[in-house]
């Protein structure tokens, strides 16, 4: 085979080197920031708290729709324990040695934060505050047919309502890990490999966990999977 010309191929691997940098900018940019942290600038953490910070309010408000929060109030709450995650993770850096991306070491502390404070709203109340359920969400858990709702028809908006209660009584009720990967996988949209990595555990072991969660779901929610099928 014929080698290219030195022109050809001085092109052809700058263009590599810069497809390479292009895909690998956003995980580097953590990785840039953490340098930077380490060496003092605080700057460079407020710049990670802004890349992060929706996805941590979002596990953390996921994790916790089922403790006895409401309003204004259940929203300051969740926004202080992102602060908290956040300065945990501040405090912890020198402990991180870069084995996980960072932003998966992140997730990782606010989900356990999040989960430390369900067990401790749970052991207070057992009361649930019922989350909005998407079609999809509940045709993918409780393998619903059924068509749509009417949105502005009052009798389906009470059924919607009793649906998603129900919906998410059933989740709460599930064993922790279980709920977990429920919430990450299918109201969070993480895939089972990064809850994997979330979570310290196989892929496999996610797949088994929704497998049985779901299994789960459905045997709770047998008359709400008959209701929907059986709409007109």
């Amino acid at each position: 085979m014929a080698l290219a010309p030195h022109s050809d191929k001085e092109a052809m691997l700058t263009g590599l080197a810069a497809a390479v940098a292009l895909r690998r900018a956003g995980e580097d940019e953590d990785a840039l920031l953490v340098r930077r942290c380490r060496a003092g600038d605080t700057d460079a953490f407020g710049l990670i708290v802004a890349r992060h910070e929706r996805r941590v309010l979002g596990i953390l408000a996921r994790i916790l729709g089922g403790a006895d929060r409401g309003g204004d109030s259940g929203a300051a709450d969740i926004e202080d324990m992102a602060q908290e995650v956040f300065l945990q993770a501040w405090r912890a850096l020198p402990a991180f040695r870069g084995d996980a991306r960072f932003a998966t070491w992140l997730y990782r502390i606010a989900t356990n934060r999040a989960l430390k404070e369900w067990h401790r709203a749970r052991r207070g109340s057992s009361r649930l505050q019922a989350a909005p359920i998407s079609e999809e969400t509940l045709r993918s858990l409780a393998a619903s047919a059924g068509p749509e709702a009417h949105a502005h028809d009052p009798e389906k908006i009470v059924q919607n309502q009793a649906r998603d209660a129900a919906l998410s009584r059933a989740i709460d009720a599930l064993p922790e890990k279980q709920r977990t990967v429920i919430l990450l996988h299918y109201f969070e949209d993480y895939s089972c490999e990064d809850i994997a990595r979330i979570q310290c555990c196989s892929v496999g072991t996610v797949w088994s966990r929704l497998h049985y969660a779901c299994r789960r779901l459905r045997e709770s929610l047998t008359w709400l999977v008959g209701a929907e099928t059986t709409k007109p």
